[in-house]
């Protein structure tokens, strides 16, 4: 089968493209970033109302791309002072400077990217794309010159072109690594953006906001780079007046135990599909495990200290649901009924409101990927080391199979905590402050670990016997 390639070449070996206005860097571009510059080279020629144009309406209804691109790295985050649109009333020209940050990405390659769509053999409308990708003048950025162009490939050289191979993977869903992709209306509602842009002015009447792109999909999109984690959700904890909720970081299995609770009795309507409805919420979202059961799957309910730069106090504000690989509907259900429900606790009263959240600088954290992983809250060991290390390695290896992790790596522990806060693992000294732990884990070993992989791994990363009700959860470090 025939496939249509449009290839983007930069000019220089960096790329400015954000997923928002305040970053993080989107890598790979988008298709749908491609779909706004192939959009605006045709507009350009005043040609939306020809075959190109109309060739963009059928661009537009395609399955995602897939995307060939080239290795890249961070650049150095870089802050411009310019002069600000408004401070035409300040004389003085240091108080009219605003800051402009860039957070560029270094193409290490070739700075050539690929999207390709199956379309088969004899399709007019591919032969016209390729004719406007020729349109196309930058991507990213303004300062990011590029020209595009188009061609007709069979499987022999889509198989021959160089770099990373991006895989759309519609099923799955993340927040990191999601990219947008056009759909119908896509078209419609960039040409409706441009024209409330253009209108934004009006003599004697105040600036008019300018409407953003709404109609678009999101899907993410994995690679080497990038492999595929456990699907996961996050939810801040909210107060009823909608305030930050803190829960003390000693305590996180109860905001665990509270989170089960709730999707337990959410789950009163389960998913379609679900046969023996009763017996699936008692072992998959309660997570008790039948006798005889080999193959055991259930929701792990992860709250997550704050942690990431230097005043983190690894309080509790936010709560992960993750569930074992292939389950996204599950998960899914399960997140369009919590969001918005508030905890109870278990001896009375008013717990947090969940609200649904997207990833921030500290959900990220345990999401990596990322050859380097420390553990935030301590590590139940499946078994006694009787201060023993040979024994406590084999415990390690062991927990770390159980876990589902079978990558090569390299790990070191420790009763000290490998994060600002938070505590030391479990050593026997009544003394010391330490984790409430669920009656089945009291007084097994824990211990802190760090662990190297040979190759970045994704998160989110919980290992050992608690590793369902937070802990034992892992977070990137950037020490390699």
């Amino acid at each position: 089968m025939r496939q249509l390639c449009i290839t983007v070449q930069w000019l220089d070996d960096r790329y400015h493209g954000l997923l928002d206005r305040d970053g993080p860097p989107e890598w790979p571009p988008s298709p749908f970033r491609l779909f706004q510059a192939l959009l605006a080279g045709v507009a350009r020629l005043r040609q939306l109302d020809s075959k190109l144009g109309k060739s963009l309406a059928w661009l537009e209804s395609l399955p995602e791309p897939l995307i060939v691109a080239p290795r890249s790295c961070a650049g150095q985050v870089v802050t411009r002072f310019v002069p600000n649109n408004d401070g035409d009333e300040v004389p003085d020209r240091q108080g009219r400077l605003t800051g402009k940050t860039a957070r560029p990405t270094i193409l290490l390659d070739r700075p050539a990217i690929h999207y390709l769509w199956a379309v088969g053999d004899n399709v007019p409308e591919a032969q016209d794309v390729v004719q406007v990708s020729r349109t196309l003048s930058c991507f990213g950025w303004g300062i990011d010159m590029a020209y595009g162009d188009g061609q007709l490939l069979d499987e022999q050289q889509v198989r021959r072109l160089q770099g990373i191979r991006w895989f759309p993977k519609p099923g799955i869903l993340r927040e990191d690594g999601v990219l947008r992709v056009p759909t119908r209306g896509s078209m419609k509602n960039l040409l409706e953006v441009h024209r409330s842009f253009l209108g934004r002015i009006e003599q004697g009447k105040p600036l008019q906001p300018v409407d953003k792109p709404s109609i678009y999909n999101r899907v993410f999109y994995a690679s080497v780079e990038r492999p595929a984690g456990r699907p996961y959700v996050a939810f801040a904890l909210r107060t009823t007046t909608d305030d930050t909720y803190r829960y003390p970081h000693a305590k996180l299995i109860h905001i665990a135990g509270m989170t089960r609770r709730a999707s337990i009795k959410a789950m009163k309507y389960p998913p379609g599909g679900v046969r023996e409805p009763e017996a699936w919420i008692d072992s998959f979202v309660a997570g008790h495990q039948t006798a005889g059961e080999h193959e055991h799957q259930q929701f792990s309910y992860i709250p997550l200290p704050s942690i990431g730069h230097d005043h983190a106090d690894a309080m509790i504000r936010r709560v992960m649901i993750v569930a074992p690989f292939g389950r996204d509907k599950f998960l899914g259900h399960l997140a369009d009924q919590l969001d918005g429900v508030q905890l109870e606790p278990e001896g009375g009263g008013q717990g947090p409101v969940l609200d649904y959240v997207r990833s921030d600088g500290v959900v990220r954290r345990y999401l990596g990927p990322s050859r380097a992983w420390a553990s935030v809250t301590p590590v139940i060991l499946p078994g006694h080391d009787d201060h023993k290390p040979a024994k406590t390695v084999k415990l390690i290896e062991k927990l770390l199979l159980q876990s589902g992790i079978e990558q090569a790596c390299q790990f070191t522990w420790s009763a000290l905590p490998n994060f600002k806060n938070c505590l030391a693992a479990y050593t026997g000294n009544a003394r010391i402050a330490t984790y409430f732990r669920p009656d089945h884990l009291k007084g097994l070993t824990s211990v802190h670990i760090r662990i190297t992989f040979d190759n970045p791994v994704p998160g989110p990363l919980s290992i050992g016997a608690g590793r369902h009700c937070g802990l034992g959860m892992l977070a990137s470090i950037n020490e390699l």
